[in-house]
């Protein structure tokens, strides 16, 4: 009765006022949150800049320099990063700056397109739903203008792959999720999961994408670059192991447990035995867990229309599908957890739709889930540094990794739910 009465209110004007005021004050707050990193020129992207500077001065060589210690990315990537040398550092800077704010609110317009096509009436209550789990991720984003990052740029790409994926533009969102995991290295492994899922015209174009800009970088700038950055990138940071802070991937949560590796050091190790046997174990955990809860998902015999309203899942496989990604990926930097807000913004919608089951103790569980995994402020690196030998801050460390481990854990009861659906037809 109670929800029945908060529905009908939420229906109502004031109600829908109401939401709408909470929602704006929420987005306000968020701005208000603004980093001064406006005025300044951090991390990351001076190797973006330094990167559009070699190609414009005719340099690529330079490319994987140790000056541009940061760039990691193909050297074709570098090509997209020309224009910014046409404007001068701090110009540069601030067009970038923006670019990822802009990007920030047109992920959640997108989203809010998504629920207003597929979950119609958008209602004030969606509004304020949508608001509150988007801007959860607020510190995420915070954290990428603190860096200069690109992550919010392929995150709204990621909204735009799932409404067009849900609109039946299957292959020309697979083609953009191609061009995401160019510039980011984790969604590679969606690619993989969705060609699990028998989703293959949406694998294959992201596939062939990958494939082309890898032939692409060896056309344009030679053999000798492109094995700098296999060398650089793929050897280096997915063959070794780090501790670091910001490393939030389940190895490198296990790195922060078992061995003393500083906090603030990105000087890449061995892996260690007990590392590698954890990380072994957590994909055997969750290839077994995914596939006790619903024998069908991993390999389907068949898969139901993303459409259909009682047993549509790209929504569900999405959100779980990125948390496995956080999880299994050697090097996962905080700011890649900002592309969990996509899926995770969508999924109560899609959970009402569906008319699921919804305990309070599975809602619970996510609500901790969503709390650990968007992360908290991050400080400067000397704040890690200077406490990294305390255990206990050590541990605190791998909120974000827990997170998604609790998320792949909660989602599969919905997934349970429609395996079963799916048995009973």
């Amino acid at each position: 009765m109670a929800n029945a009465a908060a529905l009908s209110w939420a229906d109502s004007a004031a109600g829908k006022a109401g939401c709408a005021l909470v929602a704006s004050a929420l987005w306000l707050y968020f701005f208000s949150t603004l980093p001064p990193t406006y005025f300044v020129h951090l991390n990351d992207f001076p190797a973006y800049y330094g990167a559009a500077t070699s190609i414009a001065s005719g340099h690529p060589e330079q490319l994987y320099g140790n000056e541009f210690k940061w760039f990691t990315n193909l050297p074709v990537v570098a090509l997209l990063m020309r224009p910014l040398a046409a404007l001068d550092y701090a110009q540069a800077w601030k067009f970038f700056w923006w670019l990822q704010v802009i990007s920030f609110v047109l992920t959640y317009g997108v989203l809010l397109a998504f629920v207003r096509r597929f979950y119609a009436p958008l209602s004030g209550l969606h509004l304020l739903a949508s608001s509150a789990i988007f801007l959860c991720f607020s510190p995420l984003m915070l954290r990428c203008l603190d860096l200069g990052q690109t992550t919010p740029m392929m995150v709204l790409l990621f909204a735009g792959v799932m409404f067009a994926a849900r609109s039946g533009w299957v292959r020309v969102s697979g083609a953009v999720l191609g061009f995401i995991c160019v510039i980011k290295i984790p969604p590679n492994l969606l690619i993989i999961l969705l060609a699990l899922r028998r989703r293959v015209s949406l694998a294959l174009p992201a596939a062939a994408v990958v494939v082309a800009a890898v032939m692409l970088s060896f056309a344009l700038f030679g053999s000798e670059l492109v094995s700098q950055f296999f060398e650089r990138v793929v050897a280096e940071n997915f063959g070794r192991s780090e501790a670091a802070f910001n490393n939030q991937s389940f190895e490198g949560a296990l790195m922060r447990v078992f061995t003393d590796r500083g906090l603030a050091d990105w000087t890449t190790t061995e892996r260690p035995l007990p590392v590698t046997i954890g990380v072994v174990s957590l994909a055997m955990a969750l290839a077994a867990l995914l596939y006790l809860r619903a024998p069908g998902f991993l390999v389907p015999s068949r898969l139901a229309s993303d459409a259909d309203p009682r047993e549509g899942s790209l929504e569900l496989e999405t959100a779980i599908g990125v948390a496995v990604m956080l999880l299994l990926f050697p090097v996962v930097w905080i700011h890649y957890y900002l592309f969990l807000a996509v899926p995770l913004t969508l999924l109560p919608f899609w959970w009402i739709a569906r008319d699921l089951s919804r305990p309070a103790w599975l809602l619970a569980l996510l609500a901790l889930a969503l709390w650990f995994a968007s992360g908290t402020q991050s400080h400067e690196n000397t704040h890690y540094a200077a406490r990294e030998t305390e255990w206990l801050f050590r541990m605190a460390q791998n909120r974000q990794p827990l997170g998604a481990l609790l998320l792949v854990v909660g989602l599969s009861f919905p997934l349970a739910e429609l395996a079963a659906r799916a048995r009973n037809k």
